[in-house]
């Protein structure tokens, strides 16, 4: 995470020690009228190792083996800091900052929730996000708002949608109370983790239950299926971050 100002390929650049992937890597920055530049000099100096391009989708897919969060997802203003997982990041003894206060209220009085990582036993398809996180517990956290009977529809695995409105029976509520399951967060992004071969998930669940990562607690909801998932608290990648080190 160190920082320079430095010339690539004679172009005057910002560079920036960090990984988005878990590997050792950099972010460098320069005016747009460099970036052709930057890229052919970079090209060309890598040509001996076999360098080759690679899109966001293989990006976001490393990111997940390394539990890194992703802005718009994981990271957004409905979040606090420490829900997110961020409090390395969060230093209260500065004097000033912008969201302070919110910072030190969430502190004080712990986070409702918390950014987790799962592996998933998919089946034929991988979350894509906002699938609802379900957990075998026996209390309400009050993470989840009763259905309010009006946006899209779920399906079950049939393809037949599901009523949307509440249900009288026993008092639990149709599409959230199952028997001992119940939805108690929702996901935020996932998918294939190609170098561990694993489908994975991020998402947000109570704060009480962010630790347990025992197995047969917790399933996620893909396409109508309720599929078993396991809370990883380690990432799966280099978990000692040697690799980012170099």
């Amino acid at each position: 995470m160190d920082f320079r100002e430095m010339a690539v390929g004679g172009a005057p650049a910002m560079v920036n020690r960090i990984s988005y992937t878990g590997d050792l890597g950099y972010e460098i920055w320069m005016a747009p009228a460099y970036q052709r530049l930057v890229y052919q000099a970079i090209k060309a100096a890598g040509e001996e190792f076999g360098i080759v391009d690679f899109g966001m989708r293989a990006l976001l897919s490393m990111r997940l083996e390394k539990n890194f969060p992703t802005w718009f997802r994981e990271l957004r203003p409905i979040y606090g800091p420490y829900e997110g997982s961020l409090d390395r990041f969060v230093r209260m003894e500065k004097n000033d900052f912008i969201g302070r206060e919110a910072a030190a209220r969430e502190r004080a009085e712990g986070p409702k929730l918390r950014r987790v990582s799962f592996v998933v036993d998919a089946a034929d398809a991988d979350v894509m996000g906002d699938e609802p996180v379900w957990a075998k517990v026996d209390r309400d956290f009050g993470s989840v708002e009763p259905p309010h009977g009006y946006g899209a529809p779920r399906f079950d695995p049939t393809g037949k949608a599901l009523e949307k409105s509440p249900s009288s029976d026993a008092g639990t509520i149709h599409g959230i109370v199952d028997g001992p399951w119940r939805v108690v967060g929702w996901v935020t992004s996932g998918g294939y983790a190609h170098y561990v071969r694993q489908s994975m998930a991020q998402g947000y669940v109570p704060a009480d239950l962010a630790d347990d990562d025992s197995a047969g607690l917790f399933e996620i909801e893909i396409l109508g299926r309720r599929q078993p998932a396991r809370i990883v608290k380690e990432p799966l990648f280099a978990p000692a971050g040697e690799r980012m080190r170099g």
